[in-house]
């Protein structure tokens, strides 16, 4: 994994820095390939590792734990996100080693295959 641990706990101060503009929706449709890591618990739910999940074009984060949930389970889904749709505060989510929390957020504007890497903190890590 290439994203320091203190990056991965809530509210450490780590990326304190000015935030990134929201990216806008990619003008090209280019296929997109999502390559995704999960660590901890999550990892027993992937049935290969990397996941790989290939869409028609740009999607938003939204959409492609819509698609990791329909090939890993409802069940996956749960640990995941909550019944409102956002991320539970206990799983963190890197989109190319950047912090994403918002399922809006566009994946795959600026590279394929974009790398997500997500990890689901347990007490004794910070969750």
């Amino acid at each position: 994994m290439e994203v320091r641990w203190d990056a991965v706990v809530d509210k450490s101060g780590f990326w304190a820095g000015p935030s990134r503009a929201e990216a806008t929706a990619p003008a090209a449709l280019a296929p997109v390939s999502v390559e995704l890591w999960l660590f901890g618990t999550l990892a027993g739910a992937a049935p290969e590792r990397p996941l790989t999940l290939r869409f028609g074009g740009p999607v938003r984060m939204g959409d492609v734990l819509a698609a990791l949930g329909r090939r890993c389970g409802s069940e996956f889904l749960d640990k995941v996100i909550s019944p409102g749709g956002s991320l539970l505060k206990h799983c963190r989510v890197f989109v190319n080693g950047e912090p994403a929390e918002d399922p809006a957020a566009w994946v795959g504007a600026e590279a394929s295959p974009a790398r997500i890497e997500m990890i689901l903190l347990t007490a004794a890590e910070g969750g």
